[in-house]
């Protein structure tokens, strides 16, 4: 992945974070955190919004006037989940040393640049920052419910591998290969036909890298739905 091409908050971004942990890998976080997370943002959206559609009928209660202000608020809503669960992951993993709370600021100003999205993030982020992991899962799906009422349909599996694929996305970054691992097996006990995939085997993608066959690291509905 080349970063020549980097936008300066990210150099500004990777150089604060090697700051903060006195090593030079700085580069290779920020921009592995800002790819990844991002797939995960937007496959998510894919998945509760346009495969549901697909897959079961389109939302009449949806009308396309109110659509881009709906699809703001939910990628809004993704992106808060998504910076409390990566930061509670890199906290969780022994990442961040002895004084961690600088990591949280730092991945939401990194994540608040990346998507342009404002403030109010940066406090919903906080709130679901507050809760245990299934906390946090419970209210964002409540959340997404609430603005997306076709997200209600999609597979409940996907709501059980979101927060690992989260947790596996910042354990990429951190190049920490061991954990990343134990996380993908994790998934594939709650959906074994992931290993199917004859592009990637369900292998664990580099900076979280999409498979175009399969939707690694978030699957298409029909995997979702596949039985083994």
């Amino acid at each position: 992945m080349g970063h020549h091409d980097s936008p300066p908050w990210l150099t500004e971004a990777a150089g604060e974070f090697d700051r903060h942990k006195n090593r030079g890998s700085g580069v290779h976080v920020a921009t592995c955190l800002r790819a990844g997370l991002t797939v995960l943002r937007d496959s998510l959206f894919l998945r509760i919004h346009h495969d549901v559609d697909e897959a079961v009928g389109r939302d009449s209660m949806l009308m396309p006037v109110s659509e881009l202000k709906t699809k703001q608020r939910a990628l809004e809503q993704i992106e808060a989940y998504l910076i409390a669960e990566s930061a509670a992951a890199a906290e969780k993993f022994g990442y961040l040393g002895t004084t961690p709370q600088w990591y949280f600021p730092w991945l939401a100003r990194l994540r608040m640049h990346d998507s342009g999205l404002d403030e109010i993030v940066l406090s919903q982020a906080e709130n679901y920052l507050d809760g245990t992991s299934e906390e946090r899962h419970r209210a964002f799906s409540d959340e997404l419910g609430r603005l997306l009422p076709g997200s209600r349909r999609a597979p409940l599996v996907l709501f059980r591998l979101v927060p690992l694929a989260i947790q596996l996305a910042t354990a990429c970054a951190f190049e920490d290969r061991d954990t990343a691992a134990t996380l993908r097996r994790d998934q594939l006990r709650i959906l074994p036909a992931i290993s199917d995939c004859r592009q990637c085997r369900g292998r664990v993608l580099e900076c979280v890298e999409p498979c175009r066959a399969c939707g690694n690291p978030l699957w298409k509905h029909q995997w979702l739905t596949a039985v083994d």
